[in-house]
């Protein structure tokens, strides 16, 4: 697909550890071990995306599906407190994958206490996305309920993704593909191409990072969803909206351009696919820093109608076609603001489960995800932010959460207010 020739490229360019993915289950209760690791199994042998290797030949790359299944590590870590068990998963995230091989995943059962167990899952990005880690999370459970009940799967099996690349090959035949790449054109080319916010050099600009993570507050979550009941938007449409307000002051620039990853694969085969078909594109909030809250989130949803019918176009093929753009001293977005809105089941056959995001691939500057979680039975929001290792630790991170959630608490308070009456106290590098 385009997506992973772009992964490919960057793996090329870059290294193996920028583009590396990983989340850690955790699982509490009277679970099954054999059961399990066989509903892992017969699941990452459905996910025909995680089994080829790249081939070049003569200038071009190729896909060959002849990868067999990896076989899994058994660790014990019960000697570990909370803190250190993160630890280790860190340093399990920086091995690198050699897609030459078809190394593209790894995976690792952790005994962690009495009824306690974990599983590490890693993946280069090259072959899953951030839905496709929930389509597979989402099937180790469905294979463990029937085998563990003797019943038939709830869901049908993956699709092969050859399917999707016959959707894409479909698209970029189609008189649409050009259509949509003169949209990004006409608006975002010369004076309205996208800039830098970060101005300094960096040893490594495409990199992991630290991330810092926490719930949003009860009494604002109900804020939010309040007013998002009120315009018929998602809660998560509040903060993505309110987060680019604080960037925006941040940077000082109207025009920031942030990236935001589309759910491009609605109406294709990918919706089934465990695989990598991410696209991030550039969004400008564009406002004149006079809306009031329900104001500005209105604004980011009509900024989202605009940009929606063209989401097939692909970023690192619009890089190439914006006028007054140069894709090798400037980066098509800012920030990337992301939302993934579909939460894990909290409890299955008796047993809890908490996801923890590990790496969620590169980071070029400061990039945030809007989390939907279940939390002692109710959906609740989780907001993550993530930066450069080089720009940020986890204590900063924290203190940008702070403040964000400092303004975002005023504006609750006294929704007619401007965004331009609002304060940041704690600046972003430059």
């Amino acid at each position: 697909t385009r997506a992973q020739h772009s992964m490919w490229k960057g793996h090329y360019y870059h290294g193996s550890y920028p583009f590396h993915t990983a989340e850690w289950l955790v699982i509490e209760g009277p679970l099954n071990r054999a059961l399990f690791h066989q509903a892992v199994e017969l699941s990452l042998k459905e996910a025909k995306a995680l089994h080829w290797r790249a081939l070049e030949k003569e200038g071009q790359v190729y896909r060959v599906d002849d990868v067999g299944l990896r076989e899994p590590k058994f660790v014990d870590l019960s000697d570990l407190d909370e803190q250190a068990i993160l630890a280790w998963a860190d340093q399990e995230v920086e091995p690198p994958f050699d897609l030459s091989r078809g190394h593209l995943y790894d995976y690792t059962f952790a005994h962690l206490g009495e009824q306690k167990y974990g599983l590490f899952f890693r993946a280069h990005h090259v072959a899953l996305d951030g839905y496709a880690y929930g389509l597979m999370i989402s099937r180790f459970l469905d294979y463990y309920q029937a085998l563990k009940n003797a019943s038939a799967l709830k869901n049908k099996g993956f699709d092969h993704f050859d399917q999707f690349l016959a959707d894409e090959q479909r698209y970029l035949a189609s008189p649409k593909a050009e259509k949509d790449l003169q949209f990004w054109r006409d608006h975002f080319s010369h004076e309205l191409a996208p800039k830098k916010r970060l101005k300094q050099k960096l040893k490594q600009p495409f990199y992991q990072g630290p991330r810092y993570e926490a719930v949003i507050d009860w009494d604002t979550q109900q804020q939010m969803n309040a007013l998002a009941a009120e315009l018929k938007l998602p809660s998560a449409m509040v903060v993505m909206a309110v987060m680019m307000c604080y960037l925006v002051k941040q940077s000082g620039d109207p025009q920031q351009c942030f990236g935001v990853p589309m759910m491009s694969r609605l109406g294709t085969a990918a919706m089934r696919i465990p695989c990598l078909v991410m696209n991030i594109l550039p969004l400008r909030l564009a406002g004149t820093a006079q809306e009031n809250l329900a104001e500005t989130v209105q604004l980011l949803a009509q900024r989202f109608n605009e940009i929606r019918p063209h989401q097939n176009s692909y970023f690192e093929q619009m890089r190439h076609v914006l006028d007054g753009f140069d894709p090798y001293e400037n980066i098509l977005f800012g920030p990337i603001i992301n939302w993934i809105p579909y939460p894990l089941p909290e409890q299955f056959e008796g047993c809890r489960l908490t996801k923890t995001t590990i790496s969620a691939g590169p980071i070029e500057d400061f990039d945030v995800a809007i989390t939907n979680k279940f939390v002692n039975g109710v959906e609740r929001l989780y907001l993550a932010v993530d930066g450069h290792k080089e720009l940020y630790d986890v204590a900063s991170l924290g203190e940008y959460w702070h403040d964000f959630m400092r303004m975002l608490r005023t504006w609750f308070a006294q929704p007619e207010l401007s965004c331009a009456a609002l304060k940041i106290t704690k600046k972003l590098p430059v």
